[in-house]
């Protein structure tokens, strides 16, 4: 009976820890964080930079229905970066349903890899070619030095300064200067990075401990229960998509 329960115990604690991930069914692609803009899985943004890449999208968006997503991975699980990239931009519906014109930068710290996805929408004013340069000059040599928060800020500016230029528009930037702020990330940013992981495995134990004492397991199988019934597509565009998602496969990538 002990084994039973043994067995019980890390069979749960495994299967809410994979679900808790939040990773779609199928696609193996991530749900959109609910700041939409953002998803950090690496814990390579540093706070101030994620609030003002939030904060410039949303006065964008409201502006013109643009949206520039940035997305770091943890690893693209033997997909092909571009792969993954047009995919997570079509399944959250990044830009406006109208125009198409959102743009998603996906970083793989852990291959050394970068991709901009663009839509439709973008693609006059951020080809291929200008992209790549972006890339090339404006994030890479930050990533090199493993300045991550540096580089994504330094290119998502360059990027909104494009955009600004095509849409004839102003935006009220936060100030932040990148040649100047030095961020020192710790590893235990994020949710599930470092002690929060360990707190939320304290927290399940502790709940399974009870749910077994009390209601012999009666919480965890309703709860369990309720995860395998969620069909769909997870990660369609979360609370702040703008319902677009297409592009012409445009866009650029580099590595380091």
């Amino acid at each position: 009976m002990k084994r039973k329960h043994l067995f019980f115990i890390l069979l749960s604690i495994t299967i809410l820890l994979q679900t808790s991930m939040g990773f779609t069914r199928g696609l193996d692609l991530p749900n959109p964080s609910s700041s939409f803009y953002v998803y950090d899985e690496a814990n390579i943004v540093d706070p101030q930079v994620e609030g003002y890449i939030i904060g410039t999208n949303e006065e964008l968006h409201q502006k013109v229905g643009a949206q520039v997503v940035v997305v770091s991975i943890s690893s693209l699980r033997n997909m092909d970066i571009r792969e993954y990239a047009n995919k997570l931009f079509e399944a959250w519906g990044i830009g406006s349903r109208e125009y198409d014109n959102g743009l998603l930068i996906l970083i793989a710290p852990e291959e050394g890899e970068i991709w901009i996805e663009v839509g439709y929408g973008l693609e006059g004013a951020l080809p291929d070619g200008k992209l790549g340069r972006i890339i090339e000059d404006s994030i890479l040599p930050y990533f090199r030095e493993g300045e991550y928060s540096e580089g994504i800020l330094s290119g998502f500016n360059e990027i909104i300064d494009e955009i600004e230029y095509e849409y004839d528009i102003q935006l009220n930037r936060q100030d932040i200067n990148e040649d100047l702020y030095h961020f020192g990330l710790s590893p235990a940013t994020g949710l599930f990075g470092g002690m929060g992981r360990i707190f939320m495995l304290i927290g399940i134990i502790a709940f399974l401990f009870i749910d077994l004492k009390f209601f012999r397991g009666w919480l965890t199988f309703s709860l369990l229960r309720g995860f395998g019934s969620r069909g769909g597509r997870g990660g369609g565009g979360g609370r702040s998509s703008g319902g677009g998602g297409r592009s012409g496969g445009g866009g650029a990538g580099g590595s380091w």
